[in-house]
């Protein structure tokens, strides 16, 4: 899975928000168990990447050019920051909002991990921009694109404050959040499906390596599990994430069924302990 994927599923995460926030009061750990994991595995692979592409940047040797693989490891870690930072403030959001804090705790460690390995991407383009003025460009265009994106996907989550906390403008989050609650009903609507649309083909126009595939669709399946399957009539899911949510319908018809077996049978013994 392309981390421009991971953004996508972080607009719908943060458009679905409050179905998540004012949904179920506890979530399985497993879930958030697995979203850590799997964003602590490709937080390693990143930091060991930079470290690689520092050396390159210090001592270049003729023949060898570390600026595609660097770029493709640069782009992962900030298209992926979207939904990082969307889903910590959603799971900041919930907890809050059920007196808890049964979710946020790893979601915020991944956040701050986060951050750490964007930075350091940060500090090794600035100190290798003149190696390649184009392909430098390039990436702090996507950036800056990334950080307006966030804070307007950032107002759609029903608390202001929280938002403002994983933004990148708390004001400029402010007045989209403001902006956005002066529309009613169907407004809405179309007014999120419009902003889901638009940002999908902005991101669209990437690269199609991806640097993490595998660690990239699990995250993305830890996050969508978190959301109950019968909440939603059509999804609106990114064609990315269709078959994640296909999968994680028929897991949870799996363990309804499990359920029921070990309930009757539980049943079926203590029947027969009456009649004996």
């Amino acid at each position: 899975m392309h981390a421009n994927q991971l953004a996508e599923i972080g607009s719908w995460v943060a458009v679905h928000s409050a179905n998540l926030v004012f949904g179920q009061p506890s979530q399985s750990l497993s879930t958030a168990n697995a979203y850590w994991t799997a964003s602590k595995c490709r937080l390693q692979r990143w930091i060991t990447a930079l470290k690689m592409f520092e050396n390159d940047i210090e001592h270049p040797s003729e023949g060898h050019d570390p600026w595609p693989a660097m770029e493709t490891v640069v782009e992962e870690i900030l298209l992926s920051e979207f939904l990082t930072r969307v889903w910590a403030a959603s799971l900041l959001c919930h907890d809050q909002y059920h007196d808890s804090d049964e979710l946020h705790g790893l979601a915020h460690s991944t956040f701050v991990s986060h951050i750490e390995a964007r930075n350091r991407a940060v500090r090794l383009l600035l100190a290798s921009q003149g190696t390649n003025e184009e392909a430098f460009d390039r990436i702090n265009l996507l950036r800056r694109k990334l950080e307006r994106w966030t804070d307007l996907f950032m107002a759609q989550l029903p608390n202001l404050i929280i938002a403002q906390q994983f933004s990148f403008n708390p004001e400029r989050v402010s007045d989209f959040y403001n902006e956005r609650r002066q529309d009613a009903g169907p407004t809405v609507v179309r007014r999120q499906q419009v902003l889901m649309a638009s940002f999908a083909a902005d991101m669209n126009a990437l690269s199609s390596y991806s640097a993490n595939p595998v660690f990239n669709r699990q995250i993305a399946s830890g996050v969508l599990r978190c959301f109950p399957s019968n909440r939603f009539d059509s999804t609106g899911l990114p064609k990315s994430a269709r078959m994640l949510w296909i999968e994680k319908s028929q897991n949870d018809t799996q363990m309804l069924v499990d359920e029921l077996a070990d309930f009757e049978t539980k049943s079926l013994g203590t029947s027969a302990r009456f009649i004996s």
